[in-house]
């Protein structure tokens, strides 16, 4: 794997590369820490405030399904999921906002940037905000009385006086001043922006800006935390949320005896108006016959008649409560609203159970849909938990209302047996004991009424919250939590270094061309002869460089590596390249001067008949050369030029024949080879590309050394693979490459194992131009 990753990326390279780009790193580094300064001091701050509450326990028996399904029915606490989504419900944070009058805020100008504060020096004060959502409003205050108002635009709207009403967008605004705010004698009131913000849009990004999470898994206390830019705004929002949080389950919990309270409410109602008329009636029929009191039987009669017929209207009672939980139960509306049965008397306590279940239920829903879970698993567990339960309460009243038909009934009976022993008495009295009787059994059934209303209402005031404020929000003085200076600056220490690291990566994963001298040794197995430096003077010729300059010495270690591989004191050299432009013409012109001036005859001959340069190098003509010997035009003698540069010879290409392969095949270009290597130490073929046409192919049959030229950052390395191929079916020769117009600092020359043959920049240096000129012979001896 090792090995595979390094065929890809050459490591060592690549951290010679980062030395030598050190400057890239610095200058990243630079404009990051320069953007981490800019963001430290202009973005506004943010501060952090938080409050905490203890969810108390609530013991209870009964375990829902979804309980047992989400693994929460086994500690009996209260669902701290539930109580998250309660609390970061948008009914609940759109009343809190809406109570503290966050539809307004206010921003102070400064120096440096606009800052949001709860404490404004002034405050606005609107008929109907909802007129104005959207806008914003500048004041600059003009003196202790008066004050400047601009638009969002910086228009001017007017000058008004504090505390005055004023027409603004078809709605009375005043604005006056604030006295709670800081004012400091010394310094104006500064300006001030106001903005009227959309309550429904300002909700949602409360709700994503609040933070809720549990201290500990096993404890029930859970932090609510929230990122202000102004820190007293956000402890006012959180404290008034909890305790918006903590009415809002209080009034949860009354809502069934209030409901209670409701219902029997109007059954005393209807029983005060019966109660009324019977006194009545009572009166009315003691005067009108005179009676003043009931005798002894008839009074005994008459007690037990009304014991027996209070029981029977206790019975029927219950008999509307049960047609009032089947209508309830029909219209499966607020379910989490009924009446619980115990609070009206019901003893049942499969009834009791079932309801409250349903309760509990229709409780947990509401949360989940309150907090936006509309579509969460439990909400439809819950429907199916609701049906089942509504079946089971239809068939539970049926029952019940059954059997307390029964007992309705056996009263009834033992009520007609007394009403038969009446008979005896007087009719008189008879007519007065029923009216009594009726009275008496309404007020038994009133008082009855009373009492269980004063048991609800009692229950209702007990009810307490689960929730407890465990630490409220405090504001106090302390250092933003945004921006964190040091973390922006490690961050931008990272990102100033990682960037251009990551660049330099990626330039060098995608990289296809040659660039280093491990470039070539990768792409190729024909061995490198040498590296040959870029030449910055802008002319083609070393006639025309210094002598002592880096190009002009690279050409002299290549001519030493030559002379080392062709221990013959004559040679042939073939110069090519893969495709034209990599720079084999100008190797070939300097390649044959170095040789020049090193005291042995040298000719270059341009074999590249299709795209002849050579004689615009040498500024000769190309009327005669290679193509006119060859077709017997001219003679070997009257073809060559004698340059301007001692021992330096030049046969160029001539005019551009219509069959330039053909030409090279002929038997007189071999007999032309023969006499030249007769008469020259050391000839120079500049050839055409070898990966565009087969010339140089025909042409190394007469060399000694084939030299294959790549560029630097302009060869790539897929041109490379033709060549290979070639070596490898041996139809290449001798054949060496070198790196032409190599970058100084550019990491070609290797690191650490030498330069090739021992060619390096720093060679030479130091040294006179007569030196190299009075001693090239010496040199070439010597190697």
């Amino acid at each position: 794997m090792k090995n595979q990753v390094d065929e890809i990326i050459d490591f060592r390279q690549f951290f010679f590369q980062i030395l030598r780009n050190w400057f890239f790193f610095l200058l990243s580094l630079i404009i990051a820490f320069l953007i981490a300064y800019a963001y430290n001091r202009y973005s506004h701050p943010l501060f952090h405030s938080e409050t905490s509450i203890l969810i108390q326990e609530e013991n209870t028996d009964l375990v829902s399904a979804s309980d047992l399904l989400y693994d929460r029915g086994v500690n009996k606490q209260k669902s701290l999921e539930n109580k998250e989504l309660v609390l970061r419900s948008f009914p609940l944070i759109y009343s809190t906002l809406e109570e503290l009058g966050f539809d307004v805020s206010y921003y102070i100008v400064g120096n440096i940037m606009v800052a949001e504060s709860y404490h404004a020096p002034i405050r606005f004060v609107c008929d109907d905000v909802s007129l104005l959502i959207g806008s914003s409003f500048t004041i600059d205050v003009v003196d202790k009385d008066n004050f400047l108002l601009h638009d969002n635009e910086g228009n001017n709207i007017g000058t008004y006086v504090f505390g005055e009403d004023f027409n603004l967008n078809n709605t009375q605004v005043s604005i006056i001043i604030n006295t709670e705010y800081p004012f400091d004698k010394n310094i104006e009131i500064p300006q001030t922006i106001v903005k009227i913000n959309n309550l429904t849009s300002l909700t949602h990004s409360y709700q994503r800006k609040l933070k809720i999470t549990q201290t500990q898994k096993e404890s029930t206390v859970i932090n609510i935390s929230i990122l202000e830019s102004d820190q007293l705004k956000g402890v006012y929002f959180l404290n008034k949320l909890v305790n918006n949080y903590i009415e809002n389950e209080i009034s949860e919990k009354n809502i069934a005896s209030i409901n209670t309270v409701n219902f029997i409410n109007d059954q005393l109602i209807e029983m005060r108006d019966s109660l009324s008329l019977i006194e009545q009636q009572i009166q009315e029929y003691k005067n009108n016959n005179k009676i003043t009191d009931l005798s002894l039987k008839a009074q005994s009669i008459y007690n037990n008649i009304v014991t027996v017929e209070s029981e029977l209207a206790k019975s029927k009672s219950l008999n509307s409560y049960y047609s009032y939980l089947n209508e309830y139960l029909n219209n499966e509306e607020n379910l989490e609203s009924i009446s619980v049965p115990s609070s009206y008397g019901v003893d049942d306590e499969g009834l009791n159970s079932l309801i409250s279940q349903l309760v509990e239920i229709q409780i947990k829903k509401k949360i989940l849909v309150a907090g936006g879970q509309v579509n969460n698993p439990a909400i439809a567990q819950y429907n199916r938990q609701t049906e089942q339960l509504i079946l089971q309460l239809k068939e539970g009243i049926q029952i019940s209302k059954s059997a307390n038909n029964i007992v309705i009934n056996d009263f009834q009976k033992r009520i007609k047996k007394m009403e038969l022993s009446l008979n005896d008495i007087p009719q008189v009295e008879r007519e007065l004991l029923s009216i009594e009787r009726l009275q008496s059994i309404s007020e038994n059934i009133y008082i009855f009424l009373l009492k269980k209303r004063a048991e609800a209402k009692i229950t209702s005031s007990s009810n307490v919250s689960d929730t407890k404020i465990l630490e409220p929000a405090i504001y106090f003085k302390k250092n933003p939590v945004s921006p964190n200076k040091r973390k922006n600056y490690i961050i931008a220490l990272l990102v100033g270094f990682i960037l251009p690291l990551i660049i330099m990566l990626i330039k060098e994963l995608i990289n296809d061309r040659i660039i280093t001298r491990m470039d070539l040794e990768k792409a190729t197995s024909i061995p490198i002869l040498g590296i040959i430096g870029k030449n910055y003077s802008g002319h083609t010729l070393l006639s025309e460089l210094s002598p002592k300059s880096a190009v002009f010495e690279g050409f002299r270690a290549l001519r030493s590596n030559l002379n080392f591989l062709n221990v013959n004191k004559k040679g042939v050299y073939l110069i090519t390249s893969s495709i034209s432009g990599e720079g084999k013409t100008y190797i070939a012109e300097n390649l044959s001067i170095v040789f020049a001036k090193s005291g042995k005859n040298t000719l270059i001959i341009g074999a590249d008949l299709r795209r002849p340069k050579i004689y615009s190098d040498f500024s000769l003509t190309n009327n005669k050369g290679v193509s006119t010997y060859l077709n017997n035009k001219t003679t070997l003698e009257d073809s060559i030029y004698k340059s301007d540069i001692d021992n330096l010879s030049v046969l160029v290409s001539g005019p551009l024949p219509a069959n330039p392969s053909d030409m090279l095949l002929k038997s007189s270009f071999k007999d032309m080879m023969d006499k030249l290597k007769s008469r020259y130490d050391v000839i120079i073929l500049d050839t055409p590309p070898l990966g565009l046409v087969a010339d140089a192919l025909t042409l190394m049959k007469y060399t000694d050394v084939n030299i294959f030229v790549a560029r630097q950052d302009y060869t790539k390395k897929g041109l490379l693979s033709y060549v290979n191929d070639l070596n490898q079916k041996s139809r290449l020769g001798n054949i060496h490459t070198i790196l032409n117009d190599v970058k100084e600092g550019s990491g070609a020359y290797g690191y650490g194992y030498g330069y090739g043959y021992g060619y390096g920049y720093g060679y030479g240096y130091g040294y006179g131009g007569d030196y190299f000129d009075q001693n090239d012979k010496k040199l070439d001896q010597n190697e």
